[in-house]
C-alpha cells in the first residue's frame, strides 16, 4: 500500500516546513574511524535508527549489500529527517509507535527501496573531494548535485528547484567504514522515479517563490514580519503580485526617514499597516480563474480593489495612488497559484491614511496652537504633562509608557481659556493664573485636574454614548445626552455644571481633542475649594 499517494503536494510541503533541521549548522568534519562496513556505522550510529529500520523493511536486502566490497558512499538521513517525513505525509503515529514506525509500516517495500538507494553512491567520497556543482551517480541510477559554501555542504535532489530549496544538509560527515563513508543528512532525497510514483507536484508553492528567490527576499521578510506566513501558506488558488526588493526600497521612502527597514515596524499601527498592504497584492480567482484581464480586481484586503490596465501584451497595476505598478516577471506558476513580480508596492487607501495620520499634528501642536487653550498650555508645562502628548512618530510598542501616541490614543475634554479663568474666580485672589500652583501639592492637584479631562483612545463625537467614563486621573466622569439627542455634554463631581462641547472633532496624530466651556473638577478640587472657605 503507497499511503504517500494520499499527498498531493507533499514536495512543496517538505521544503516548507524545512526538513533541514540543522541547516544552519556547519559541518562536523571531524573523521570517526572504526572496523566494520557502513551498515555498521548506520546501526551503531544513534540518531539513523529510523534509517536501520528502513533497511531491513525495503526490498532488496540492501543491508547486505552495504556489507559488501564496496565501496559505498551512504548519505544517511537522521531520525529527524524520518519522522518529519512521515508527519508531513500524515503519518501522526500513536502511543505505541512513532510517526516514523507508522511510515515504515505502511510505505511499499519498492518504493521504499528506490529511495534507500537514491542516497548511496558507489565511491569512496570524503567531504573534502565534494565540491560545488558536483553530480554523483548513485546505485538507484538517478543523480545528485552538490552544493558548497564555505564548510557547508548540501545535497540537491531530483526536482532541483531553487525556489523550493530542497536541500539535504550534511551535518555530521567522514564517519568512515571497512567498505567506505557514511555522511549524516538532514532531509530524506527524493528520486525521480518516487517523484512519479507518487504524484508530487514538484511545482515551488507561492510562499516558495518569495522565499527561495533573490529578488523577493524583502517580500519574504515582510510576510515574516506581519505573520502572515501561515495565511500565504494556506493560499488555494491565488495571483500574487510580488513587489521586488527595490519595489521595498522606495516604498521605505515613501513612508519618511523613520523607515529605512521592516525592523522599523514595531508597534500594532504598523504591523496592521504592513499586512493591509500585503493582502492588497493577492487576487482571488474570478469564476475560477486567476488569469489576468483588463478591469478592477478584487483583492484580499476587503473593500479594496487594484486596477489591472492592460499594456502591450502584458499588464500594469494602479493602487489608490497615480503610481503605476508594472510586471518584471509575469505568469511564474506556483503548485497553489500564479506570481507577477512588479516594481512597485502598491498602496490601499488604508497606507494613504496612515501616511496621513503621520503628518498630522500631535496633541500637544494642537493645544499650544489653538489661541484659546492658552492656559491649558501653561498648565500642562508647569505639570511636566506636555511631554506625554508630543508623539514621536515611530515609537516601538512599550506597556509601561505613559505618553500617548498614534497606536495609543488619547481622547481631551480640553478646557479653554475663559473656562480656566472662571475656575481662578472660584478659587480666590490668592490664584489668578497657573503660576499661582507653585507648592507641590497645588502642582500635584493641578496634575489630577488635568488628568481628569482625559480619556484614553481616541472618542469621535459620533462615538460618544451616554455613561460614565473612567479617566487618566481614575476618576469618573459622565457623558450626558442633551434630552435623548446626539448632543452631549459632560458631567463632573459637581453635578450641577456640565460642560458643553464648542468645538468638537479636533483630531491629532495621537488623539482627538473636544474643546470645552468649563473646567472638569474632580472631588479632590472641589474638596480643596472648599478648604478654601474654612
Amino acid at each position: 500500500m503507497i499511503k504517500f499517494r494520499l499527498i498531493g503536494i507533499t514536495f512543496a510541503l517538505l521544503a516548507l516546513i524545512g526538513l533541514s533541521s540543522c541547516e544552519d549548522d556547519d559541518v562536523d568534519n571531524e573523521a570517526i574511524i572504526g572496523p566494520g562496513t557502513v551498515d555498521t556505522r548506520i546501526n551503531t550510529t544513534g540518531s539513523l535508527s529510523s534509517l536501520e529500520a528502513a533497511l531491513g523493511v525495503a526490498s532488496g536486502d540492501i543491508a547486505s549489500t552495504l556489507n559488501g566490497t564496496g565501496p559505498f558512499t551512504v548519505f544517511a538521513p537522521n531520525d529527524a529527517a524520518f519522522t518529519a517525513l512521515a508527519e508531513t505525509l500524515g503519518f501522526e503515529g500513536t502511543d505505541d509507535i512513532t510517526p516514523a514506525e507508522d511510515l515504515l509500516a505502511n510505505v511499499d517495500s519498492d518504493l521504499l527501496a528506490q529511495i534507500l538507494t537514491y542516497h548511496v553512491v558507489p565511491e569512496n567520497l570524503e567531504a573534502s573531494s565534494l565540491s560545488d556543482g558536483s553530480i554523483l551517480t548513485t546505485v538507484q541510477g538517478g543523480s545528485l548535485s552538490t552544493v558548497v559554501t564555505d564548510d557547508d555542504i548540501q545535497l540537491l535532489d531530483a526536482s532541483d528547484l531553487p525556489e523550493t530549496n530542497p536541500v539535504s544538509n550534511i551535518i555530521q560527515s567522514n564517519i568512515f567504514a571497512d567498505n567506505g563513508i557514511v555522511h549524516i543528512i538532514d532531509k530524506i532525497l527524493l528520486p525521480q522515479d518516487a517523484i512519479d510514483a507518487l504524484n508530487f507536484d514538484t511545482r515551488p508553492s507561492v510562499l516558495e517563490w518569495a522565499t527561495g528567490t533573490d529578488n523577493l527576499s524583502s517580500l519574504a521578510a515582510a510576510l515574516d514580519k506581519a505573520g502572515l506566513v501561515d495565511a500565504v501558506t494556506a493560499l488555494d488558488t491565488a495571483r500574487v503580485l510580488a513587489p521586488n526588493n527595490q519595489a521595498f526600497e522606495d516604498f521605505f521612502d515613501t513612508l519618511g526617514d523613520n523607515y529605512s527597514d521592516l525592523e522599523d515596524f514595531d508597534n500594532d499601527a504598523e504591523i496592521a499597516l504592513l499586512q493591509n498592504t500585503l493582502w492588497y497584492h493577492i487576487l482571488p480567482p474570478v469564476d475560477e480563474s486567476i488569469d489576468l484581464s483588463a478591469g478592477a480586481r478584487e483583492t484580499l484586503l476587503e473593500d479594496n480593489t487594484v486596477d489591472v490596465i492592460a499594456s502591450g501584451s502584458s499588464f500594469e497595476f494602479g493602487d489608490a495612488t497615480a503610481t503605476m505598478a508594472s510586471i518584471l516577471t509575469g505568469d511564474i506558476d506556483a503548485n497553489n497559484g500564479a506570481v507577477d513580480i512588479i516594481d512597485n508596492v502598491l498602496l490601499p487607501q488604508v497606507a494613504l491614511d496612515f501616511l496621513a495620520l503621520l503628518a498630522s499634528d500631535d496633541l500637544a501642536t494642537t493645544v499650544v496652537d489653538n489661541g484659546s487653550l492658552t492656559i491649558l498650555e501653561e498648565a500642562l508645562i508647569a505639570t511636566d504633562l506636555l511631554g506625554d502628548f508630543i508623539d514621536e512618530t515611530n515609537v516601538a510598542f512599550d506597556s509601561t509608557a505613559t505618553n500617548f501616541t498614534y497606536f495609543r490614543t488619547a481622547t481631551v475634554f480640553a478646557p479653554t481659556d475663559a473656562a480656566f479663568n472662571d475656575l481662578f474666580d472660584a478659587l480666590g485672589t490668592d490664584y489668578t493664573n497657573i503660576a499661582s500652583f507653585d507648592t507641590e501639592d497645588e502642582l500635584e492637584l493641578l496634575s489630577e485636574l488635568l488628568l481628569y479631562h482625559v480619556i484614553s483612545g481616541q472618542m469621535a463625537s459620533e462615538d460618544l454614548e451616554a455613561g460614565i467614563v473612567t479617566t487618566a486621573a481614575e476618576r469618573d466622569i459622565e457623558i450626558i445626552s442633551v434630552l435623548g439627542t446626539d448632543d452631549f455634554v459632560i458631567g463632573d463631581a459637581t453635578n450641577d455644571i456640565n460642560a458643553n462641547i464648542s468645538t468638537p472633532d479636533v483630531f491629532a496624530r495621537n488623539g482627538i481633542a473636544h474643546v470645552i466651556d468649563k473646567v472638569l473638577l474632580p472631588q479632590s478640587v472641589i474638596d480643596f475649594i472648599d478648604s478654601l472657605d474654612d
